[in-house]
């Protein structure tokens, strides 16, 4: 039926050509004040209308019911086309009418439509008295064949396949007994049997490939997505599922995200394979998308990877390049300066000199150090966690820190209450040791008191381990606290009280904490002193 509409609706596109053809030849050679007098005898129905849709004429004297026809479907795409044909209801005579417009040109030469229209309503009609005695015909030819089919054709086949049910039942040896001159049956059902046997292990293959495809795409830490021709989802894998409404197969209803519809457009508008980075602000995260047309069906396979961690890593490593470098940057040039002046300094500022020269080669090392703890912080993600006495714990720690304590005429103070009778708790030693020292350093360079003193206690709990660090120091103001686990983060306060401090140290404490799923708790008082309280469990 729709073959033969097609049929009718390519005839009637035909006819109204070659008269729109006749009509535009006979425009060309006649002015509008002619068109009365020339058209009067022609049935055919048209009309001639200016580009901008004003009817200038029409054959079928409607003027009084007629308004502009700019916004007629074959008027408006003549805008990108020659010519154009269409059928719709007609709003001026109720009616379906076929529709045939083209571009010509008047007698002076200028841009005018010829649009011509036949009543389809007919044609209508004819094709469904069709397909009313198409639906009776092939009901009788239905009901003949049913007919047919339950009184003979049934009960042969029925016959046909018990033969085969006591072929199957009684074995080969018994074939030309039961089949006889159905040689047929017995050949037709091994060719069944081949193709069953065939099509299950066809089945079985694609229902592995299928299930390892699926394991893969949901493998992917991407989110993928097949929209065909309508922006549609025909597959979506299970990534990023908060990028997505629930229940929503629409490329447009479906992603939450207008950022990522935008990219998703300019694809479909570039008619191209398409690559951008998004950042969406309600998510604070950073995205890639990359579209690929297929061309064969007309399908976008569409892949979303979030790489917020990669962007922030490659920032974090920048800044931390560049703080290193400046870090370094002003001892180095402290000694060269030094060095230079040596030269020609009286033997009275020598000593003062090499001192600076010193102190600026501690602080080079203790950069170099510091950077080296925070590489292995990062790196070594395993704890290696084992017994180890508080004894061994506490001496190393002096002695780790005995240099600046003594610079500083300082107290360092022990105090340990554990559960064990034998005085051992199970920690990764060499993180917590870098924790510790840390810490304490920071208690006695950040530290103007004029006995600085910092004591550290250890309580073991049930599923527990809690530091806790206090000085006598600088203390941190409030606004500060949440900033002095950046790196190369300092208070001003510690800038000109020690230059051998270089911003690391506690981001390193940090570091190892959080890789330990621990908790760490700061209480501070301007000029009082700190409280570092560290949880950490067993």
């Amino acid at each position: 039926m729709r073959y033969l509409s097609s049929l009718y609706e390519k005839q009637i596109k035909e006819f109204l050509k070659e008269d729109a053809l006749i009509i535009g030849e006979m425009v060309e050679d006649y002015g509008e004040n002619e068109y009365q007098k020339v058209f009067k005898d022609l049935k055919t129905r048209f009309n001639i209308i200016s580009l901008n849709g004003k009817v200038i004429y029409d054959s079928q004297k409607y003027q009084e019911r007629l308004e502009n026809h700019g916004e007629r479907n074959e008027i408006k795409e003549l805008k990108n086309k020659k010519e154009f044909f269409i059928i719709r209801e007609s709003s001026t005579l109720n009616t379906l009418m076929a529709y045939y417009s083209k571009i010509d040109k008047n007698k002076s030469g200028q841009d005018i439509i010829i649009r011509v229209s036949q009543n389809y309503g007919e044609y209508n009609r004819e094709l469904q008295n069709i397909l009313y005695f198409e639906v009776i015909f092939f009901m009788a030819l239905n009901f003949m064949i049913h007919f047919f089919y339950k009184n003979y054709l049934k009960r042969d086949m029925y016959r046909k396949l018990t033969r085969i049910k006591t072929f199957l039942e009684s074995g080969q040896d018994k074939k030309e007994v039961y089949l006889g001159d159905d040689q047929w049956i017995l050949q037709f059902w091994r060719v069944v049997k081949e193709w069953q046997e065939e099509n299950i292990k066809n089945i079985e293959r694609l229902a592995r490939e299928k299930e390892v495809l699926e394991k893969i795409i949901d493998g992917v830490e991407s989110a993928i997505i097949l929209l065909d021709e309508n922006f549609k989802f025909t597959v979506r894998n299970n990534n990023l599922l908060y990028l997505f409404e629930k229940s929503k197969y629409n490329c447009i209803q479906g992603i939450k995200y207008i950022e990522i519809i935008e990219v998703i457009k300019k694809a479909q508008n570039n008619q191209n394979d398409y690559r951008e980075e998004i950042y969406i602000q309600d998510l604070k995260k950073y995205f890639l998308i990359s579209i690929k047309k297929l061309n064969y069906n007309r399908e976008y396979l569409v892949t979303i990877k979030d790489i917020t961690i990669s962007r922030e890593s490659a920032e974090i490593q920048r800044k931390f390049i560049s703080n290193i470098s400046h870090e370094l940057k002003t001892p180095l040039t402290n000694i060269k300066g030094y060095l230079i002046a040596l030269k020609d300094a009286p033997e009275s500022l020598r000593n003062n000199f090499l001192n600076t020269v010193e102190r600026n080669i501690e602080k080079m090392e203790n950069i170099i150090l510091d950077f080296l703890n925070m590489t292995k912080a990062e790196s070594l993600k395993i704890l290696n966690i084992g017994p180890i006495g508080i004894e061994k714990l506490e001496k190393q720690l002096r002695e780790e820190v005995d240099g600046i304590v003594n610079k500083k005429n300082g107290k360092l103070e022990f105090n340990f209450e554990i559960l064990s009778k034998d005085n051992y708790i199970k920690i990764d030693y060499e993180k917590i040791l870098m924790v510790l020292k840390n810490l304490i350093e920071n208690g006695f360079i950040y530290n103007s008191s004029k006995i600085p003193e910092v004591i550290v206690n250890l309580y073991e709990m049930k599923n527990t381990y809690k530091f806790i660090i206090k000085d006598n120091g600088l203390g941190i103001e409030k606004n500060k606290i949440d900033k002095i686990f950046e790196r190369f983060y300092r208070i001003d306060k510690a800038r000109t009280s020690n230059v051998a401090g270089t911003g690391l140290g506690l981001s390193i404490v940090k570091e190892i904490i959080d890789n330990y799923k621990g908790e760490i708790k700061i209480v501070s008082r301007e000029n009082k002193g700190t409280i570092f309280t560290i949880t950490i469990p067993k």
